[in-house]
């Protein structure tokens, strides 16, 4: 019997960029509902609960605090569950975390909340507590889901680390290019460049960040016209790759060679 193939990196960076849409979709939609809880961007949240904390609001700050657990549990368990498959040698992994990230996507959008102007009315009822809690933990499990591409770690539900890494590259690549030219003609520069890594990884990380932009804005026109129902977009997506996953394992590559390494 055949082993069918890995996904690759080509297809793992197709696969990233996607999902990173898909994070700024969702974050765009829970941020929105939720009143200005994030349910991928944790930052944004630890500000929050700062913020909260220094005015003793305890009440407000059980928020984005639900939301931070939430998505710590959910990419704790996302990532024992995949290096156990890799010990295991169970290769379509990937397919299992994105369908109970798209099941918990589903229940927040069949959800029927009393809601107001697009957002949630009630902020301290348990049906509050509980889609914030679904939809940060489902980001929890699509963060843990593909974390590496190569040698370069990417994480699909938010982009400060990214922005950071792309100017680290930028940086780089602009030196090169300096050096190079003190070297050769320009037009060798040119052609080099494609082939440099700190531009290829630029590349890659500028995309990811349009990505995520790109997702959040479409997740907000969507969010006004279909309310929490619009969460049913990234389900479609991540049912797309579920199926590719099936067929073409998305994340086995790296949990076998993060599992051979010496800690």
């Amino acid at each position: 019997m055949t082993t069918a193939p890995d996904l690759g990196p080509r297809g793992k960076v197709t696969t990233a960029l996607f999902l990173t849409s898909v994070g700024g979709f969702v974050d765009a939609v829970g941020y929105i509902a939720l009143f200005e809880v994030f349910t991928a961007n944790m930052s944004g949240n630890s500000v929050h609960v700062g913020m909260y904390l220094g005015q003793r609001n305890w009440l407000q700050l059980l928020r984005p605090f639900c939301a931070i657990v939430s998505y710590v549990v959910g990419m704790a368990l996302t990532r024992i569950t995949v290096e156990i498959a890799g010990r295991k040698g169970i290769r379509r992994i990937a397919s299992f975390t994105l369908a109970v990230e798209a099941v918990l996507l589903i229940l927040f959008a069949r959800a029927t909340p009393a809601m107001h102007l697009g957002q949630v009315v009630d902020l301290t009822s348990p049906t509050y507590f509980t889609l914030v809690a679904l939809l940060a933990f489902a980001m929890g499990v699509q963060t843990g889901t593909l974390t590496h591409i190569g040698a370069l770690t990417i994480y699909t539900t938010f982009v400060t680390g990214t922005l950071t890494k792309l100017t680290e590259s930028f940086t780089r690549a602009l030196f090169w290019g300096y050096d190079q030219l003190r070297q050769t003609k320009i037009s060798d520069v040119v052609r080099l460049a494609p082939r440099q890594r700190d531009v290829q990884e630029g590349a890659m990380l500028a995309s990811t960040w349009s990505c995520y932009v790109i997702g959040a804005a479409i997740g907000t026109i969507s969010k006004q016209r279909w309310e929490l129902r619009a969460l049913y977009i990234p389900v479609v997506v991540l049912a797309i790759f579920i199926v590719v996953d099936l067929f073409r394992p998305i994340d086995v590559e790296e949990e076998r060679h993060q599992t051979g390494m010496v800690r």
